[in-house]
């Protein structure tokens, strides 16, 4: 098969989630606020073509490609066929994937894309090598990861953090195909959006849920952040970005302490915090989401589970796009997002 050189089609996996839906929207609507890029064809990968979020995909214009890759892995060379560029993203906050089949799905679409012959991939991921590994553990409960017994060669009987397997993916994606055709894009935790899981405790309570470490820093970065960067990525010449490892974080560093305070700036009411362990903090987030392995990668992504972490602010979003990131001040500007931190109203339901 002749390789492509670079120009469109330009396929989004997991599609279906907010980041891929964003991501899709943003390759959409970017050569209508640039006359010089051309319209690419956009596809957006996920499971069940029927539901609501594959519906919103095709009425934006992207064109909605459905399969399971778990169970049909062979669909996705047949779905890279004459596809430039592959946007990897592997949400695990989707319903569909586990910590158990993270690194399957992530091999899965490396191998298509080299079967297919796809000339650029862009690899989007929450971790860094420079990131230290979250606390080792033995409670199936808890997060926990696999890791070299210092005893002996065998792999202790760890599950594998978020963290080690993305940094597979990762490893492997440079191993299958050559750096050349290779972009890195690494984002923190999308602190913006991931408040709205705490939404339900602040109505309920009128009060954030805090470690006890108040000066806990957090890097953070916005949706909005990361699909624009993704966008000029993709549209630009498969030469100019290949092979570079970007980050994109937002314009500051703030402590958990600071996060709180500008959240409730942002939704006008007077500043009151709740501090608790661990192990308390857990639990509240999984009374919102729901789901063990949800409530880990949260966790992880944010750096609560780490003796320490390296903390950076980039330039490399300003860098690929212009503009600085969106403050966290600028997210509660938006009067949908301060109503869902309201306790709802008997008398409206």
């Amino acid at each position: 098969m002749t390789k492509n050189i670079g120009k469109g089609p330009i396929f989004v996996t997991g599609a279906d989630g907010d980041k891929g839906l964003a991501i899709a929207q943003q390759l959409i609507h970017l050569p209508s606020q640039h006359k010089h890029l051309p319209e690419y064809p956009i596809y957006g990968g996920l499971a069940d073509a029927t539901t609501a979020r594959a519906q919103t995909l095709e009425s934006m214009g992207a064109k909605a490609v459905a399969f399971d890759i778990f169970s049909e892995p062979h669909k996705a060379t047949e779905a890279l066929q004459g596809v430039a560029k592959l946007c990897l993203l592997i949400d695990p906050l989707n319903d569909r994937m586990t910590r158990n089949n993270i690194l399957q799905f992530g091999k899965t679409f490396i191998d298509a894309a080299k079967e297919a012959n796809v000339d650029h991939i862009i690899f989007l991921t929450p971790f860094s090598p420079k990131d230290p590994f979250p606390f080792m553990g033995t409670d199936t409960s808890t997060d926990t990861m696999t890791t070299p017994n210092n005893n002996n060669n065998n792999m202790c009987q760890f599950h594998p953090s978020f963290h080690f397997q993305f940094m597979a993916i990762e490893t492997y994606l440079l191993q299958q195909l050559n750096k050349e055709r290779v972009t890195i894009l690494r984002y923190p935790g999308i602190l913006h959006q991931h408040l709205m899981v705490f939404r339900h405790y602040v109505a309920e309570h009128d009060a954030f849920p805090l470690l006890d470490n108040l000066d806990y820093t957090v890097e953070s970065c916005n949706l909005e952040d990361i699909a624009r960067a993704v966008g000029y990525i993709a549209h630009s010449p498969t030469a100019r970005h290949a092979g570079d490892v970007y980050k994109i974080t937002g314009p500051q560093l703030l402590t958990l302490h600071e996060v709180s305070q500008r959240m409730f700036l942002g939704l006008q009411r007077d500043h009151a915090v709740n501090r608790m362990d661990l192990s308390t903090l857990r639990q509240i987030l999984y009374d919102s989401v729901g789901n063990n392995d949800h409530v880990g990668f949260l966790l992880e992504m944010w750096g609560l589970q780490q003796k320490k972490k390296r903390f950076e602010v980039t330039r490399d979003l300003e860098l690929l796009t212009g503009k600085s990131g969106i403050l966290l001040n600028e997210f509660f500007e938006d009067d949908q997002v301060r109503d869902s931190f309201k306790k709802p109203n008997p008398s409206m339901a």
